[in-house]
């Protein structure tokens, strides 16, 4: 995902699991019926739109290298849940969540023993398993895996509806989880663990959250948007020729391409020594290759935001992610410098009024009535979080980001940083409704040479 401002921005951004019958866990009839999140809205009403696609599903995955003591780690997993409401929500079909007052959950064990290719059998399987949809209201919008190839060896898999988690929580589940079963190795869990984290508390979000709507800010923040778009974008991208399903999403060409760690610490630096950002780069990219390739002088760009007011919540597990449609005004005679500041400019205006919900800019400029569905035909996300960790003498390698492969937008690009020294992934999500896989090979290619021919010509 970066600064507090962007999610999947600049620093470091999907329905219920458990439908599986092994998976389902014993729930307390002690319940607390809540609203959502104003962030949580936005995902149960793209969810609603597409009641059968994967694509709100998120998570990752990664190897565990060394002994690990399962009881220990199930331990772990359950005090996790207990500390964190989050954790605890059942979203329902109606657009409200009950909080569960206890939930013990299940770690659904995967023997691989037996397979031939251990590494690449553990990422099929967390692959397969991303695809699996979660059913509202029937169990937690979460499951949580370990695949046991040896005793040195593990693969661990989390994944959760978007409605509950967001990129930058999955990165705190994880530090947590570590965090709790090293303490329980060690001895030293406090039996006051879950007072201690009471501070820790999703639901303030929850009412803030619906608080904001009836305050100034929501009006100011209103008339920000309305005055970016003064009328409804036209598309950037039209389809192919074809005939293409209608009402359900299609499958994505899933794209990576690999940066070299060396190169992506060079732009770092680079950004570092020019108060700018990879991300303002990235972004900047995609604008310039867009309105060439389209002949457009306007182009407009997704982009989530964090959304965890500064620090405030920013050790809390949950959904708080946003979206901001990134409206960028390109001249002829404009140089690659002004294009970079251009950029950094607007995202920082943009970022002050980041709490307004997307659907309701949607409904003032007549989304729906105009027969489309989104604001915008391109996201660019950046997913930067520290899975360098260890679970006693396992320690956590080889971390993955999962994508469903299913194609919410005609084009999402996603740039992921998972350590410190291995390559920087980036990937591209793209609608075979709008590029072919050729298309989107070359894109790939091409998005990161302009970044770095940004980098040279300024």
């Amino acid at each position: 995902m970066e600064a507090p401002g962007l999610a999947e921005g600049e620093e470091r951004d999907r329905a219920v699991p458990g439908n599986r019958p092994e998976g389902q866990s014993s729930r307390s009839p002690s319940e607390l019926s809540l609203s959502l999140s104003l962030s949580q809205r936005e995902v149960w009403l793209d969810q609603r739109a597409w009641p059968q696609s994967v694509h709100l599903n998120i998570g990752g995955g990664g190897f565990l290298d060394g002994p690990l003591n399962l009881a220990l780690f199930k331990a772990a997993l359950n005090q996790l849940v207990a500390e964190n409401q989050a954790l605890r929500l059942l979203p329902q079909l109606d657009g409200t969540q009950l909080l569960l007052d206890h939930f013990e959950p299940t770690l659904e064990i995967v023997d691989l023993k037996n397979a031939a290719d251990p590494e690449q059998a553990m990422q099929a399987w967390w692959q397969s398993s991303i695809r699996e949809p979660f059913e509202m209201h029937a169990g937690p919008p979460w499951r949580f895996a370990l695949l046991q190839v040896n005793e040195n060896l593990h693969g661990v898999l989390m994944q959760f509806h978007h409605v509950v988690m967001d990129g930058w929580g999955t990165s705190l589940v994880m530090q947590r989880w570590s965090a709790l079963y090293n303490e329980l190795l060690s001895n030293t869990l406090p039996k006051t663990a879950i007072a201690r984290r009471a501070d820790v508390d999703y639901l303030g979000f929850i009412a803030e959250s619906n608080d904001y709507l009836n305050s100034e800010a929501f009006l100011r923040d209103s008339a920000y948007w309305l005055q970016q778009f003064t009328q409804l974008p036209e598309p950037l991208l039209v389809h192919r020729p074809g005939e293409y399903a209608q009402g359900n999403l299609p499958q994505s060409h899933l794209i990576i391409k690999r940066i070299p760690r060396e190169d992506f610490n060079r732009l770092k630096r680079y950004c570092a020594d020019n108060d700018t950002s990879p991300f303002n780069f990235f972004f900047s990219a995609l604008v310039l290759y867009f309105s060439r390739v389209c002949n457009r002088q306007e182009i407009v760009v997704g982009v989530p935001t964090l959304n965890r007011g500064g620090r405030r919540y920013r050790e809390t597990l949950g959904m708080f992610v946003g979206m901001m449609p990134i409206l960028v005004k390109l001249s002829p005679d404009m140089t690659s410098s002004a294009l970079v500041t251009h950029v950094g400019s607007v995202i920082r205006s943009a970022l002050r009024h980041s709490r307004f919900p997307m659907t309701e800019l949607g409904r003032k400029l007549g989304l729906i009535q105009s027969g489309r569905d989104r604001l915008f035909d391109v996201l660019l996300s950046f997913e930067r979080q520290d899975y360098q960790l260890n679970f006693g003498d396992a320690k956590a390698t080889s971390s993955r980001q999962l994508f469903s492969g299913t194609a919410r937008y005609p084009l999402g690009v996603t740039v992921c940083e998972f350590h410190d020294e291995a390559d920087v992934e980036l990937v591209l999500e793209a609608s075979p409704t709008y590029f072919s896989t050729d298309e989107a090979e070359l894109l790939g290619q091409r998005l990161w040479s302009l970044v770095l021919a940004l980098t040279d010509s300024l």
